[in-house]
């Protein structure tokens, strides 16, 4: 961290308005300035500001910016103090608090990816140049569970895995009506996984190096 205060422009405050400014709107408030006045003369360009140096204090990008503002946001709900809009902010540490939030679940995905690469390099060695899901889907013999099911039950699989990858998705249709598909995560629960890992920025751009493709609406492989 810098020892110093740092300085922000204008345009960097008007951007960290901005961004806070979106965020809210997503739960229903509206940020507004006093009217009639000079928006830098007034509380919440300070409330601002002071995000503003946090965030060439902590050297934040935008998507890292903007995701810290929606842990605050959704922290200052849970404390009931949302209504006081930036104000609630900075109350009760909030700023700091979010600050290890936000380097905790960074910390997370980065173990999510690793243990993504190393699923798919798993996976890979036992499909070799067969179709994946073909493979995901043989069994030992007749009466036993099917290879994504004992490699799920043998956490060899993750559900974010099962979420993201196409060939586990086909292999889960495949048994879709059969006793198997029960012991494995429901469609609506995988999607909620998903959906909250790639709404990431940072995550989805990991996930298209370590798939090889933009990832969209669709799934990897």
């Amino acid at each position: 961290m810098k020892n110093n205060v740092p300085i922000c422009g204008e345009d960097r405050i008007l951007d960290v308005w901005q961004w806070c400014s979106e965020a809210y709107i997503q739960y229903g408030r509206k940020l507004t300035f006093p009217a009639h006045t000079d928006p830098s003369k007034t509380y919440q360009w300070r409330y601002a500001k002071a995000i503003a140096q946090k965030f060439e204090e902590w050297d934040f990008d935008e998507p890292t910016a903007k995701k810290f503002i929606g842990i605050a946001i959704e922290r200052s709900k849970i404390l009931g103090i949302m209504h006081k809009g930036l104000a609630a902010l900075h109350q009760k540490n909030l700023l700091d608090l979010c600050y290890k939030i936000l380097q905790e679940e960074c910390k997370n995905n980065d173990q999510d990816i690793e243990l993504i690469q190393s699923t798919k390099d798993w996976l890979s060695v036992r499909a070799q140049n067969s179709e994946l899901t073909q493979i995901l889907l043989d069994r030992d013999d007749p009466d036993s569970f099917c290879n994504l099911v004992k490699w799920y039950q043998a956490s060899k699989i993750s559900d974010l895995y099962l979420s993201l990858s196409k060939s586990c998705r086909r292999a889960m249709r495949a048994i879709e009506e059969t006793d198997e598909r029960t012991l494995l995560p429901k469609a609506t629960a995988l999607h909620k996984v998903r959906a909250k890992f790639i709404e990431d920025p940072t995550n989805k751009k990991e996930l298209e190096k370590i798939f090889g493709k933009r990832l969209e609406g669709t799934l990897c492989q």
